[in-house]
Formats: structure tokens, sequence, C-alpha cells
């Protein structure tokens, strides 16, 4: 099933996105930082602990006591939208391209044309994205050690509490993948795989919302797959961290890994439009 010249078709094919949000991770943690750093911690604490409402809190996933602290305004970093949308772009764009990107573009029919089965093919760009995945956090987590140890905080947080939310990063960017594939392997359009992505994405980010607002329609929040990324909550308690990421990541990586399966019997057994 494996084939080095799909490997390195899909490491190609993917090489620009891997190296724009390797540039962007390396960089965000120390802006972040620095910029959170300029807010001293006692007007911090005053605006979060009081003018606030307690009832956003909900919102936060953690008590205010927790963000409150140097720890907790550095775990805010994972729930920036600069990871998160990053991550997200990555699961949606690497999936969408497994096989409706290629159909769309009409290189499909030329790597069909050679000798190889099209199981090999799903799962090497499975297998790709997903290393890239790794290693994208990999330069996040190294982004954020750094910025720690030789940032505004240094000595004031431990920068190994850091990596369960650079793993359910990890998560979050598989889960995505491994839908977004398999909602790509029974299309023939990457611009229609792209818009029902989009459209799950802003369901899963309203499911949330309305299941941490509302108590009546809280069950509405396990709709939501984005109620498995909460990365802040590992830094606030880190003897149950480990415990929280294997949950949590276990039901992102299972979406995922599930995902991928159902998209490879599905892209081996559809029938493929003729070429135009």
């Amino acid at each position: 099933m494996w084939n080095k010249a799909i490997w390195n078709k899909t490491w190609g094919d993917q090489r620009v996105l891997v190296l724009s949000l390797a540039a962007l991770w390396s960089v965000f943690p120390w802006i972040y930082i620095w910029l959170s750093a300029q807010i001293p911690m006692p007007a911090f604490q005053d605006v979060l602990l009081r003018a606030i409402p307690q009832d956003w809190q909900r919102l936060s996933g953690v008590p205010f006591t927790e963000v409150a602290t140097h720890a907790g305004r550095v775990a805010l970093a994972f729930v920036d939208p600069v990871i998160v949308l990053a991550a997200t772009v990555w699961g949606i764009t690497r999936g969408s391209d497994a096989v409706s990107g290629q159909l769309e573009r009409g290189t499909m029919e030329m790597v069909l044309a050679q000798p190889v089965k099209r199981q090999a093919i799903f799962v090497t760009q499975a297998l790709a994205t997903t290393a890239a995945a790794a290693l994208l956090c990999g330069v996040l987590m190294t982004a954020v050690t750094t910025a720690i140890l030789l940032g505004p905080w240094a000595g004031k947080v431990d920068p190994l509490r850091f990596v369960a939310p650079a793993l359910n990063v990890f998560g979050l960017m598989v889960c995505m993948a491994g839908i977004s594939a398999c909602i790509s392997a029974a299309d023939s359009y990457r611009w229609r795989t792209i818009g029902i992505l989009c459209g799950f994405y802003v369901f899963s980010i309203l499911a949330k919302l309305v299941g941490r607002l509302s108590k009546p329609l809280e069950w509405v929040g396990y709709l939501s797959i984005l109620n498995a990324y909460e990365p802040q909550r590992f830094v606030g308690n880190p003897a149950d961290a480990w415990k929280l990421l294997a949950a949590y990541d276990g039901v992102l990586l299972g979406v995922g890994i599930a995902a991928y399966a159902i998209g490879a019997v599905l892209f081996s057994r559809r029938d493929l439009p003729a070429p135009l």
C-alpha cells in the first residue's frame, strides 16, 4: 500500500501551507505573551474578577480564578482564533484535497492511471496530513516554551504544563482533517466539500455556545465536536490534565480516525466521474 511517489506528491501539495502555519505559530506565542505582559497582573485580575459578570465563566470553560494567573493567561493563547482557526483551516484544507480536490483539478485521473490502489492514495494522504499536523504542533510547543523561558514571564510559568494543550490542538487538527477527508471521498467538487465543512464548523461553534449559555439546552453542547477542544482546562489543575486529555483527545482522535476509515471505504467503492 506504501508508495513513495504518492508520498512525495502529497508532501509537495501541502508544503506551502505547512511552512506558512509553521511561521505563524513560531511567532504568535512571542507576540501574544509580550502583549499580555503589557497588562500588569493586578490590573488583569481586577478586570477579570470584578468587572466581568460571573455568569460569563460558563463561556470560558474554567473559573476566572484559574485564568487570572500567569499560566492561565498563557493557556488562553490556545483558544485564540490564531490557533483555533489555523488548526481548523489545516484540517479542512488538507482533508478536502484528499479526493474531491484532486478530482476538481483533474489530477486524480492521472494518479489512478498508474498501478496504484485507491486505498494507497487515501491512506498516504491521511498519514502525510497527520504527520504534518504533529510537526506543526511541535513547532507551536517549541515557540510557547521559548517565549516563556526567554520572555517577560521567565521563571513564573512551567512550560511543561502546556504539552497537554498542544496535544489537544493536534487532536482538533486530526479530527477536522478526518471529517473533511470523509466528505471529500464522497464528493467531486472541493468548493462544495469546503462549504459543507464550514457549515459544520459554524454549527459546532453555535452548539457549543448554546450549551454553555443555556442550562435547559446544555445537552446541545454535546452535539459540537468543539466540546472536546478545551486546552485551557489542562493548565488549571495539572494533576488531572492527562486524564482530561485522554478523554478529550480520545473523542477528537476517535472521530478523526473513524472518519478516515469511512472515507477510505467510500473512496474505494465509489464511481468516479469521467474526466471533462
